[in-house]
Formats: structure tokens, sequence, C-alpha cells
């Protein structure tokens, strides 16, 4: 009594027939496709991570070159003031220098007008003194020898004062 029911069978053989037409027309190509997405996706993870590995290695040695260029820029700018420092010290020393030699010769100047100038107050106050000797004497003896005498007192008097 059992009783096969045609129905049933085409029912379940066309469920089978379904299944392997979906398995290799839709089924397979599905899964090459997911396989290959799969290994592209992977492609891409490993550029990235290789990407970012090369760029942190950039990075450490950009770091490492700026460290550098900085103690190389601290250390120029040390020798561009140490040797400042240098010139500096030697403009100073020669206007110093210079200002002593100006001084001394001012100085000498400074003598050699005083003495000049004691000169000729001497030899106007003698050339006074004797026309005042003159006029009280009434007529000078000898004007060479007035003359010579008035000066040495004067350069002796001079000397003392």
């Amino acid at each position: 009594m059992l009783t096969l029911n045609w129905n049933v069978f085409w029912i379940v053989f066309n469920i089978i027939v379904l299944y392997l037409l979906l398995r290799i027309f839709l089924f397979k190509p599905i899964k090459n496709i997911m396989e290959k997405r799969t290994e592209l996706i992977q492609g891409e993870i490993d550029s990235a991570e290789s990407k970012n590995k090369e760029a942190t290695e950039l990075r450490d040695k950009y770091a490492a070159s700026l460290s550098g260029a900085k103690d190389e820029s601290a250390r120029i700018v040390n020798e561009a003031k140490d040797r400042a420092k240098v010139q500096y010290d030697q403009i100073v020393d020669k206007a110093n220098g210079d200002a002593k030699q100006i001084m001394q010769q001012a100085h000498k100047t400074a003598e050699l007008d005083r003495d000049q100038m004691m000169r000729s107050a001497q030899s106007e106050l003698a050339d006074v003194a004797m026309a005042a000797a003159v006029k009280l004497i009434g007529e000078s003896v000898n004007d060479e020898s007035n003359r010579a005498m008035l000066e040495k007192y004067l350069a002796g008097e001079g000397s003392d004062k």
C-alpha cells in the first residue's frame, strides 16, 4: 500500500536537479568570486601593512635626521657666537689701543702747544719789558744783550713756576 505518488517523485527529482543546477551555475561562480575577493582584500591588507611599515621607518629616519640637524644648527650657532665674541674683543681692544694712542698724541700736542704758547708769551713779555725799560731809562744801551738777559731771566722764572 505503498503507493507512490508520482507527483512526490517529480517534486523530489526537480529539487535534486534544481540543487545540482544551482550548485553548478550559481554556487561555484559565487564561491570563485568570493575567493577572488578574499585574495584581493588580503593583498590590499598586505600592501597597506607594508606601506605602513615603510612609513614608520621613514618617520624614524626623518626624526633622527631632524635631531641631527638640530644638534648641528646649535653647534653652528655656538661657533658663530664664539667667533663674534672674538671679533668683538678684537675690535674693543683695537678701539682701546687707538683711544690710548689718540690720547697720547693729544697730550703731546697740548704739551707742544703749551710750550709754544709759553715761548710766545715770554717773547711778548720780553718785548713789553724792553719797551718799558727803554721808556724808563730813556734809551737802550744794547738791545741784543738786554733781550738775551731778559729771556734768560724769564726762562729761569718760567721753569720755577
